[in-house]
């Protein structure tokens, strides 16, 4: 009885500690996770923002993915306080300069005086947000 009471409690302890020691740990991992997702997601859109060079998106479209871009920016700075490492410091890093960029970006298509003057700069844009997705985004080790 008496060893099958100290069996009991180990098996207790074990279970308590790992319960504890894994939710940091997959804290932790959730936001690298959404944190990565968000960043994947970014390049997407950046992809279909350069379609609008083309023709084979509409302005809406790329107008949608802007917001989506913005969006996705949101998620990684509200991730960043639970990462660990030196993911941390690179997507902090990289946030922030894409984020810049974005804004940049927003308002010069927005400030555009034509419809021809938006399509320039939409073209423009999507340009400039490709190299400043690899710019910033290019060394995250996701």
């Amino acid at each position: 009885m008496r060893g099958t009471f100290i069996i009991a409690l180990i098996v207790i302890a074990s279970v308590g500690t790992a319960a504890c020691g894994s939710s940091s740990t997959s804290s932790a991992d959730k936001a690298k996770s959404n944190a990565c997702a968000a960043t994947s997601d970014i390049k997407k859109q950046v992809t279909t923002i350069q379609g609008v060079t083309s023709g084979t998106v509409s302005p809406s479209d790329a107008k949608s993915a802007l917001q989506a871009i913005q969006k996705d920016l949101q998620t990684i700075q509200a991730q960043i306080p639970d990462l660990k490492g030196s993911i941390k410091q690179q997507l902090q890093t990289a946030n922030a300069a894409f984020k810049t960029q974005v804004q940049t970006i927003a308002s010069s298509i927005t400030g555009a005086q034509s419809l021809s003057g938006a399509a320039t700069a939409l073209a423009t844009a999507a340009q400039t947000l490709a190299s400043s997705y690899q710019q910033a985004f290019g060394n995250v080790s996701c």
